[in-house]
């Protein structure tokens, strides 16, 4: 694990983690494979416009095959910084195009632990994939970031596709508030966006969404928007590559309030989630997650688990070496914060450690069977679905996925569709898009620490439902 920066001492170090996490929202980008999400966060972090064939997008990308075919694979998470008036620390007044002079700028943009540790407030953004092919990594995605929330991306040369209408229904189910970003408008003609408008402004006024839109034009408009994005959805028109509407859109983004509380977490007992896991030469294991409850320091004893098959000693003892947020090394981390961990473990140990786990300050009960009230999501060509025991489908719960099997249904309501149809088959419950129900779940793998309170989505094909965890046996 690279050791970049140390805030100067103490009192600062506690302020700095106290800072992220109370003072920086996690927002995912999400829209169509051509709508420009990479493009537009790589002008975003380096304050550089597009040349109108890639080059912000190749600043942020991870892997050659993600460059090469312009389609995001993996989830990728990037900081931007603001200062106390919401003026983003990365952008200049006057963006810069990437020409060959200028190309020198990008490669030198601030690094991710000088934005955090000069930034009054961070806005951290989950590009996510876009093509249908990923659509089950956008959803992981959803799941585990913690979103405050979602920047949906339009490209206003075509009307909405099925799967931006999928990212749209998916933040709303989940409580995401959405802001559209209408892209590329630089080289849309006046009657195509018109028709694109009017399809989105029909989404958002649908009944699964019920939004109202609210189009951002002037920065006096921020202030009405910013604390009511739970009834509205702003609309901003945007181009990477003459500048249009960015300096708008970053204003947006820095005068978002933070919707999540963790910092309220803090006095419960120590809870971090393992989202990713490295082998780093020189320093061992090292975790990457989300601490969702609680408080640590480094040196502290902790226990790693639930290990697979291990009957009752389903956590291993490791000691924490050293901890990161936003790669500046610090001695303790809180309720809030994404950070690495460095644990302390044998190369065996190491083997068993996995995505999905936590690190607890005690052990704590597993369990493989619990129940959720979920709601099953209506999209287009589910009309036939129906979901009765002894199905199995993937879930994902929080930083969780793995598949399981419905072992019980209750109905609580159910939807109009279904309301003409039989509730049950051969003595069975049957779920059909749009009912509410309590499902039993079983996990098939392993057992999982689980709290009541999870939240809950499941997928398989086109089938989407989304929940809370109500009971734990």
């Amino acid at each position: 694990m690279k050791m970049t920066q140390t805030p100067p001492d103490k009192n600062n170090a506690e302020s700095f983690v106290m800072k992220m996490s109370k003072k920086m929202s996690r927002i995912a980008v999400v829209g169509n494979v051509d709508a420009g999400k990479s493009t537009l966060i790589g002008c975003l972090t380096s304050g550089m416009l597009d040349d109108g064939k890639g080059q912000c997008r190749s600043t942020i990308m991870k892997h050659q095959h993600e460059m090469e075919s312009g389609r995001t694979s993996s989830i990728g998470e990037h900081l931007l910084g603001y200062d106390e008036n919401n003026c983003s620390i990365t952008m200049s007044s006057q963006l810069k195009h990437t020409s060959e002079s200028s190309k020198h700028q990008l490669r030198k943009k601030r690094s991710e632990d000088e934005i955090a540790l000069v930034s009054h407030h961070a806005v951290s953004l989950f590009d996510l994939a876009g093509h249908e092919k990923y659509l089950k990594t956008t959803i992981s995605g959803i799941s585990k970031g913690m979103i405050d929330y979602a920047l949906v991306l339009v490209n206003s040369n075509h009307p909405p596709t099925h799967m931006t209408m999928e990212h749209i229904s998916l933040c709303s189910s989940v409580g995401i508030p959405i802001i559209i970003v209408m892209t590329k408008i630089d080289s849309c003609p006046e009657h195509a966006l018109k028709r694109t408008k009017e399809e989105v402004f029909n989404i958002l006024r649908s009944p699964g969404i019920q939004k109202k839109p609210f189009y951002v034009r002037k920065f006096d408009d921020i202030a009405i928007v910013a604390d009511k994005t739970s009834s509205l959805s702003p609309i901003i028109n945007v181009s990477c590559v003459s500048g249009e509407g960015l300096s708008l859109l970053s204003q947006l983004i820095g005068s978002l309030p933070k919707r999540r509380r963790h910092h309220n977490k803090i006095e419960r007992p120590f809870e971090y989630l393992v989202e990713e896991i490295f082998n780093v030469p020189g320093t061992g294991t090292v975790t990457s997650g989300f601490v969702n409850a609680g408080m640590l320091q480094v040196g502290e004893t902790v226990f790693v688990g639930p290990l697979p098959n291990q009957g009752r000693n389903e956590f291993l003892r490791s000691t924490v070496k050293s901890i990161e947020i936003s790669r500046v090394n610090v001695a303790s981390i809180v309720a809030g914060n994404s950070a690495t961990l460095a644990l302390s473990l044998t190369k065996e140990q190491r083997k068993m450690i996995r995505k999905g786990m936590v690190v607890l300050q005690e052990p704590n009960r597993t369990t493989d069977t619990f129940e959720a009230e979920m709601v099953l999501l209506k999209a287009a060509g589910m009309d036939g679905t129906t979901i009765r025991e002894g199905y199995q489908t993937m879930l994902h719960i929080l930083h969780i996925k793995q598949t399981a099997t419905i072992e019980e249904i209750s109905i609580v309501s159910t939807s109009p569709l279904s309301m003409n149809c039989n509730e049950y088959d051969e003595g069975s419950a049957v779920v059909r898009p749009g009912s509410r129900a309590v499902f039993r779940f079983k996990f098939i793998k392993q057992k999982e620490y689980l709290r009541q309170g999870m939240r809950v989505l499941f997928r398989d094909g086109r089938v989407r439902g989304c929940g809370v965890i109500t009971k734990v046996e």
